[in-house]
């Protein structure tokens, strides 16, 4: 509930032309409400008399409102409720919520006291045929005119004088029994109704403070045991504004507001927060990963309450998954985690996660709980599993209650591609599996070892059983042969610096490295000196190492824009060490190159390159760069679809 600035109180302009012209009649209605707002009695008086009853309900009446508008109110509509908000503590301010079955409303009114005449529970009819539906940042209101042009425009407060013949009051005493929802269960059709929130306590970075700041109306924030927050929002003009917030867990009862797109709750006084049992953990129970794989086997997808603990055996660092994505074992399971953001849990991380009140779901087949990113907590140190060694017709008949654990297959082959991009097949003498690697993990254009190797692996699921890697190192043994390369650079960002695992981008004169770049979806490498100040400026794209014995081939396309020099050639090492460009001996390579005559942004083919009848053994091969600027030589150079087999 947005609770309105005290001094920022604006007067009609209609009741200052009847202050100005009816002076007597003004002071026979002020007589006439003294009469009605006593301002000594300290409960109302039982019984009363049922209000005209209602031919609209409050919902029905709230949604004739667009939000952001404004909407006169021109039939003879009454609503009929009952009243749930409370001026008496300070909280509520020349406001009047109501609430029938259907909903709730708030009212603008231009007068105090409203408790005394109005107190919760009491019945009250309004005759709407003259005011004004509007809403302030989201929260639906009544009023009784609109003043201002515009986007000054704004909702102006039932006069004082209305308020008699528009809110009708009935009887007094009547239950309006709060809605018991959980803080993740409230949506905007609950506003301006009561709610009950059970198992909640001030979040920990609000203990020790108070309800409010002296001088402005403040937010604290509520939270569940499964980590679910709200705002409770309180004025400084309240009675227990300074008052020191509970400590304990328990129910709060409520008014539901809203402002702009986040609910906030607005107490009516301290008798509504009962926070005096012992405070709960993040999550409470821990509950075991196998048991909710059980539970999701056996129908039931909302897990009720709890958090789990175990060690996350994916990396995020190597993109083999994505950011947002983690698997997490325990001793009895795995299950993937899919926070709202990535997260920045490492490889062997202990952690523990919020699971309760979410639900389980399956993607193609593999089971996730998706949670804000605030869920995951982080334990320290632990003892990670080790993994199940395992042979592939076992982890295939175990593909279920071993999905998201670790395994280890030994005596196995990798087939299917030269590097480990895209889905390949294991093999150990007792069944074949899918190995998937994502292009976006920094090892998917690492060569693929031959011959039998052990390996470590997540066991997954798309469709049909599949296993991940973390990273190269949980291949074993074998042999690389030196690496294959096919690279496109589709995991280069536009206007990235290209960053791959095994290449080199260096300026050796000047500052300007290779850069990826993106047109109509299409991922290249550039090298230009178009608007560099250097004077001349030399820049390496140096591939990882080969061994041209088992991958003799070469091939890559080349492109180019804005000619005004051959600024690119291709080269040949077999004593780079990885890192020092300048120091190692290198020799061309003859290749076709986009040159002057070809069309701008066209990609040439280098033609298939033997790269055996160089030398023998194992080499590098760099993209040169060369240029000058400003004004100078600054042809744009773009190579693509590198490619040793």
């Amino acid at each position: 509930m947005q609770i309105r600035n005290q001094h920022m109180i604006k007067i009609p302009i209609s009741l200052r032309k009847i202050a100005l012209f009816f002076p007597a009649f003004l002071l026979s209605i002020a007589v006439g409400l003294h009469g009605c707002v006593d301002q000594d009695f300290d409960e109302p008086p039982g019984g009363g008399v049922e209000s005209p009853p209602p031919n609209t309900t409050i919902m029905e009446l709230r949604n004739m409102h667009s939000l952001g508008n404004y909407e006169e109110i021109t039939e003879d509509i009454i609503i009929r409720g009952v009243v749930i908000s409370s001026d008496l503590a300070g909280n509520f301010f020349r406001q009047l919520v109501i609430q029938d079955e259907t909903g709730g409303i708030e009212m603008r009114i231009e007068m105090t006291d409203l408790d005394n005449i109005y107190p919760p529970g009491r019945q009250v009819s309004v005759r709407c045929q003259g005011l004004w539906l509007g809403d302030y940042n989201g929260l639906i209101q009544l009023g009784g005119a609109v003043t201002g042009n515009g986007g000054d425009r704004e909702l102006e407060r039932i006069p004082e004088p209305l308020v008699e013949s528009t809110i009708i009051p009935g009887t007094y005493g009547n239950d309006v029994t709060p809605k018991e929802k959980g803080i993740n269960q409230l949506t905007f059709d609950d506003v301006s109704t009561l709610v009950q929130l059970n198992d909640v306590q001030f979040a920990n970075s609000e203990l020790g403070q108070t309800y409010s700041d002296p001088s402005f109306s403040t937010n604290r924030t509520l939270t569940d045991c499964n980590l679910n927050e709200i705002i409770v929002r309180t004025s400084s003009f309240a009675t227990f504004a300074q008052e020191k917030l509970p400590e304990g867990n328990g129910t709060l009862v409520a008014v539901l507001g809203v402002f702009g797109s986040t609910l906030q709750l607005a107490l009516r006084d301290l008798d509504d927060v009962q926070l005096e049992a012992e405070r709960c953990g993040p999550g409470g129970n821990t509950v075991t990963i196998g048991s909710l794989r059980s539970q999701f086997d056996s129908g039931d997808a909302l897990i009720s309450d709890g958090a789990i603990e175990g060690f996350v055996i994916s990396d995020y660092e190597t993109g083999n998954v994505t950011g947002r994505n983690l698997y997490v074992q325990d001793e009895t399971g795995g299950i993937v985690i899919r926070f709202s953001a990535n997260h920045s849990f490492g490889l062997g991380s202990h952690i523990r996660v919020v699971v309760g009140g979410q639900e389980m779901s399956e993607y193609n087949g593999l089971l996730q709980i998706e949670l804000p990113i605030g869920n995951g907590i982080d334990l320290g140190n632990g003892t990670a599993p080790a993994p199940r060694t395992a042979t592939i017709a076992e982890i295939i008949s175990n593909s279920e209650p071993w999905e998201s654990t670790l395994v280890k297959i030994e005596n196995a082959t990798i087939s299917g591609n030269s590097i480990f991009d895209g889905t390949l097949t294991v093999q150990d003498g007792t069944g074949s599996i899918d190995l998937y690697t994502r292009n976006q993990a920094s090892f998917s254009g690492t060569a693929v070892p031959t011959g039998e190797v052990e390996i470590t692996a997540i066991v997954s699921q798309f469709n049909d059983p599949q296993i991940i890697l973390r990273s190269a190192s949980d291949v074993k043994g074998g042999s690389t042969g030196g690496g294959a390369v096919n690279e496109s650079f589709d995991q280069i960002g536009n206007n990235d610096e290209v960053v791959l695992t095994g290449w080199v981008n260096v300026a050796l004169k000047g500052s300007r490295t290779w850069l990826g770049k993106v047109f109509d979806g299409n991922h290249y490498a550039q090298a230009t000196a178009y608007n560099d100040d250097a004077q001349e400026m030399e820049t390496w794209l140096v591939t990882p190492e080969i061994d041209i014995s088992e991958t003799p081939s070469f091939s890559f396309e080349s492109a180019k824009a804005f000619w005004e020099h051959d600024g690119l050639s291709v080269w040949w090492s077999a004593d780079f060490d990885g890192s020092d460009v300048a120091g190692a001996n290198w020799s061309e390579i003859e290749a076709v190159l986009a040159r002057e005559s070809d069309a701008d942004h066209a990609f040439i083919p280098s033609g298939l390159i033997d790269l055996s009848s160089l030398t023998s053994g194992k080499i590098h091969i760099g993209f040169k760069y060369v240029g000058s600027g400003p004004g100078g030589l600054t042809t744009s150079y773009r190579i693509d679809n590198v490619l040793v087999e």
